[in-house]
C-alpha cells in the first residue's frame, strides 16, 4: 500500500465494513473536507477494483484516568468502479481544491479539500491516475519527504517557509522577547508584583483573625484579647479593605502597563506587515491577519492583565495556606491534601476529552458559518436559480450537526466537572471528620477555633485548583498568540529593496520585459518566457483571455512580485535596482478592483499625493470624468464615503480611483481593466482624457474590450502565460491570428445587439 497520508487504526474497521481490507489498498490519502465544503475527515482509497471515498469525524474517546484512543464515526461512503474512471485530476480554486474525474462519461467530483492538504491530493493523483490506466508510476522518495512537519513532534509548521515549531521551541524565549517591550516599565511591574504579594499576604492573614484568633482568644476568658470584639472586627475589616485597595491599585498599574505593551506590540506587528510582500497577503486570509493583530494581542493583554496576576496571587495563597496548615497540624494537613493527586489526574483526563469535544464543535460551527456566509453573500444567485430549498436543507444539516456537538459539550460539562468538584470537596469532608474528632478529644492540641481556621485555609487551597488548571489554557493561548505575532514580525519580504538602489533622476518611462518567467506556486508558470518593449511616451495594449497572465505583468512591472527568471527593465535599469519610493512614485496603476478608504472623496483622491491642493484634486477628477457626479453629491468633494457612509456605484468608484492615479502624475501609467465597470459614453470620455494624459508618458492598457485599444501604438497578445503575437491593431488584424479571432468574436457580439464599429 502506498500511504500518501498515514492510515490510522481507527479507519481500518470502517473500511472493513465496506469489504476493503488493508492488503487490497493500492494508494491511500487523507483530505479535510466533504463535498458540501464542511470540515470532515475524508479518505481516498484506491484498490484494484474501485476508488472509495470514506467520510466522517475522528474524535478521542476513553475514560478519565485511562489512555484515550481515536474513534472514527462514519458519515458517508461512495464507491466508484475503477474501470469507469478517466482523467483523474485536481481543480484548484482560491482557498480550496477538488479531486475530479470523468466517471462513466460524466464529469464527477470525488472529494474537496483546503489548500492545507493539497500536496497529499496531488501525490495521490500522481500515483493513482496511472494505476487506473493499468500503468505503474515509479515511486519517487522525494514526494514523501515532507518538510512541512516538525521532525521532533510531527506537528505541521505554521509557516512552511520558516521551520519553527511552536510546540518544540523554547517558550521562555518568547516571554523574554515580550518583556523587551516592557523594559521601560520595570518600576511599574515591580509595584504590581509588590501589590500582588501584599494582597496575597492579607488574604492569608484574614482567615486566622476571623476564626482561631476570634474564637480562641477574643472569646476566651483569661486571654488579654478577651472581649475586644470591635477591635477584632475592625482588624478583619482592615485586612479585607486593605487587600481590596492594594489589589485595585496594582490592577490599575497593571492595566496601564499591559495596555502600553500591547500597543507597542500591535504597532510592531503592523509595521512588519506593511513591509511584507504581496505573496504574504496572497497566502493568508484578511480575516486571519485581523485575528492575529487583534485577537492574539488581546489574548496576551488579558493574560497579563487578569490571568498572570490572579495566578501569582493564588499560587502564593495556596503555598502559604499549605505551610500554615502543616504548622497548625501535620496529620490533618496530610488528610487535606490526600485527594489532590486524584483530583489532578481526573481534571487532566476531563480536559483532554473536553478539548476533543470543543474541536468537533468548532468544526461544526465553522461549517455552519461558511454555509450561512455563502447563502447570504450569494443570496441574489440563490433567488435567481430558485435554490432556496436546497440551501435551507444544507443549512439544516449543518445546524443539526452543531446542535448535536454543542449538546455533547454541555452534557459533558454538566456531568463530568461536578464529579471533579465533589472529589475536591472530599478533602473538606475528611478535615471535618478527622478535625472534629481531634477537637472533641483534644488530640494534637486541636481547638474549635483552630479547626475553623484550618477549614478556612483548606478552602483557601481548594478554591483556586480549577483556576490553576484553566491557567494552563490561558498560558497556552498567550504563548500561541505571541508565537503567531512574532512569526509575522520575523517574516522576511520576498521582494526586498536593493541595499544601494540606482536613481534614474528623471524617469523617461521606457519598459522592457526580457524573457520573463514567473509563477505564484512552484511548478505552475503563470508567465513563461515573455519579452516585449514599449518606448518612453508610447502606449501598449495587452490583451488575452481571463487568466492568461495580463495583470501579472503589471504586478511584475510595479515589483509587487519578483520574476523567477529574466529581467524587467525601466529606462534600461533592472527594476530590482530601483528604490521602492522611486518606482512607486513614477509608476501608477488603476486596477479593476478598486478600493476606497473611509473618508471624504477629496481625501481618497489626495491619498496618492497628500500635498496636493484642492485645485489639483478637482483637475484630476475632471480628467477622470468624476467631477460631474461629485458636485451633485450633497457635500461635493467633502462627501464621506466608505462603510457607514455614502455608497458609490462601481463606475463612480472606478473614476475616483482613476483620479487618484492621475493626481500621482506618474511617468508610467498602468490601466488594468480600468474602464470595465463603466458605460460606453463614460468609457469614451475617459479614453479621451487618457489620450490627453498619455502625452509624454508611457501608458500600458490591459482590457477585454478590444475597441478601447485601437489607438494604442502597439499590442501584445498573451495566451496561457506566453506572448503569442505582437504588433499594431492593423498588423494583427491582417495576420488573422489569436488577436483577429478575439476581435471577430467581440465584433459579432456587438452586431448581434445592433451595434456596429465605426
Amino acid at each position: 500500500m502506498l500511504e500518501v497520508s498515514k492510515m490510522g487504526s481507527e479507519v481500518v474497521p470502517a473500511l472493513s465494513e465496506h469489504g476493503i481490507a488493508c492488503e487490497d489498498v493500492a494508494v491511500f490519502a487523507a483530505l479535510d473536507m466533504d463535498l458540501d465544503r464542511s470540515r470532515a475527515d475524508t479518505y481516498l482509497v484506491l484498490t484494484e477494483k474501485e476508488l472509495a471515498v470514506l467520510t466522517g469525524q475522528t474524535s478521542s474517546v476513553g475514560k478519565p484516568g485511562k489512555k484515550f484512543r481515536k474513534e472514527f464515526r462514519e458519515t458517508g461512503f461512495r464507491s466508484y468502479d475503477a474501470a469507469k474512471i478517466k482523467e483523474l485530476s485536481i481543480e484548484e480554486y482560491v482557498s480550496t481544491a477538488r479531486v475530479v474525474c470523468e466517471y462513466d462519461g460524466e464529469d464527477t467530483v470525488l472529494a474537496a479539500m483546503t489548500k492545507t492538504v493539497l500536496r497529499d491530493a496531488r501525490i495521490f493523483v500522481k500515483y493513482a491516475a496511472p494505476k487506473l490506466e493499468g500503468k505503474e508510476e515509479e515511486v519517487n522518495e522525494d514526494d514523501f519527504r515532507d518538510d512541512r512537519f516538525c521532525p521532533r513532534c510531527g506537528r505541521r509548521y505554521p509557516d512552511p517557509d520558516r521551520k519553527i515549531c511552536p510546540h518544540c521551541m523554547e517558550k521562555s524565549k518568547l516571554y523574554r522577547r515580550l518583556f523587551t517591550f516592557a523594559k521601560d516599565y520595570r518600576r511599574h511591574m515591580a509595584l504590581v508584583l509588590l501589590g500582588i504579594a501584599l494582597t496575597a499576604a492579607m488574604g492569608v492573614a484574614a482567615p486566622y483573625f476571623s476564626t482561631e484568633f476570634f474564637y480562641d482568644r477574643v472569646l476566651s476568658q483569661g486571654d488579654p484579647w478577651y472581649g475586644r470584639i470591635v477591635t477584632a472586627a475592625l482588624l478583619v475589616l482592615l485586612l479585607k479593605v486593605g487587600g481590596m485597595i492594594v489589589g485595585a491599585v496594582s490592577g490599575v498599574i497593571s492595566a496601564r502597563v499591559t495596555a502600553k505593551v500591547t500597543y507597542q506590540l500591535k504597532k510592531t506587528i503592523f509595521s512588519a506587515i506593511e513591509r511584507l510582500s504581496m505573496s504574504f497577503f496572497s497566502a493568508r486570509q484578511t480575516g486571519g491577519l485581523m485575528n492575529q493583530i487583534n485577537n492574539d494581542s488581546n489574548e496576551i493583554y488579558w493574560f497579563f492583565m487578569d490571568g498572570a496576576p490572579y495566578f501569582i496571587k493564588n499560587v502564593v495563597q495556596i503555598a502559604a495556606a499549605l505551610v500554615i496548615m502543616f504548622i497548625m497540624n501535620v496529620p490533618l494537613a496530610l488528610c487535606a491534601i490526600v485527594v489532590v493527586p486524584l483530583f489532578a489526574l481526573t481534571i487532566r483526563a476531563l480536559f483532554r476529552r473536553m478539548n476533543s469535544l470543543h474541536a468537533r464543535t468548532y468544526r461544526s460551527s465553522r461549517a455552519l458559518n461558511s454555509s450561512l456566509s455563502d447563502a447570504l453573500t450569494g443570496f441574489r444567485v440563490v433567488k435567481a436559480f430558485s435554490r432556496e430549498k436546497e440551501e435551507t436543507e444544507r443549512f439544516d444539516r449543518q445546524s443539526k450537526r452543531l446542535a448535536r456537538d454543542s449538546r455533547s459539550v454541555t452534557f459533558f460539562n454538566n456531568t463530568a466537572f461536578p464529579i471533579a468538584t465533589v472529589i475536591m470537596y472530599l478533602s473538606n469532608i475528611i478535615v471535618w471528620g478527622v478535625g472534629g474528632w481531634m477537637a472533641v478529644t483534644g488530640a494534637f492540641g486541636m481547638t474549635y477555633g483552630r479547626l475553623l481556621a484550618f477549614l478556612a485555609y483548606s478552602n483557601l487551597m481548594n478554591e483556586p485548583m480549577f483556576m490553576i488548571v484553566d491557567m494552563a489554557y490561558w498560558f497556552s493561548g498567550c504563548t500561541n498568540g505571541m508565537q503567531r505575532l512574532f512569526e509575522i514580525a520575523d517574516a522576511e519580504p520576498d521582494v526586498r529593496e536593493s541595499a544601494e538602489p540606482t536613481s534614474l533622476g528623471s524617469m523617461k518611462g521606457s519598459v522592457r520585459f526580457d524573457n520573463v518567467v514567473f509563477s505564484y506556486e512552484k511548478g505552475k508558470k503563470v508567465i513563461d518566457g515573455v519579452s516585449f518593449e514599449v518606448g518612453a511616451g508610447r502606449s501598449l495594449g495587452i490583451v488575452g483571455k481571463s487568466g492568461a497572465g495580463k495583470s501579472t505583468l503589471a504586478n511584475l512591472l510595479m515589483r509587487l512580485y519578483d520574476v523567477d527568471e529574466g529581467t524587467v527593465y525601466i529606462d534600461g535599469v533592472d527594476v530590482k535596482d530601483l528604490s521602492f519610493d522611486e518606482l512607486r512614485r513614477d509608476v501608477g496603476i488603476v486596477s479593476q478592483e478598486t478600493y476606497l478608504f473611509v473618508g471624504s472623496i477629496s481625501d481618497n483622491i489626495r491619498y496618492a499625493c497628500p500635498g496636493a491642493t484642492d485645485e489639483d484634486v478637482v483637475k484630476a477628477a475632471k480628467l477622470a470624468g468624476a467631477h460631474d457626479f461629485i458636485v451633485k453629491l450633497p457635500d461635493g468633494y467633502d462627501t464621506m464615503i466608505g462603510f457607514g457612509y455614502k455608497e458609490l456605484s462601481g463606475g463612480e468608484r472606478q473614476r475616483v480611483s482613476i483620479a487618484r492615479a492621475i493626481l500621482l502624475d506618474p511617468r508610467i501609467l498602468i490601466l488594468d481593466e480600468a474602464t470595465a465597470a463603466m458605460d460606453t459614453a463614460t468609457e469614451r470620455k475617459i479614453g479621451e482624457a487618457v489620450n490627453e494624459l498619455s502625452r509624454g508618458r508611457t501608458v500600458i492598457m490591459i482590457a477585454h474590450r478590444l475597441s478601447t485599444l485601437r489607438d494604442v501604438d502597439s499590442l501584445v497578445v498573451i495566451d496561457d502565460g506566453k506572448l503569442v503575437e505582437s504588433g499594431t491593431h492593423e498588423e494583427l488584424i491582417r495576420a488573422k491570428g489569436k488577436y483577429f479571432d478575439l476581435y471577430k468574436l467581440q465584433l459579432e457580439a456587438l452586431r448581434n445587439i445592433g451595434i456596429t464599429e465605426e
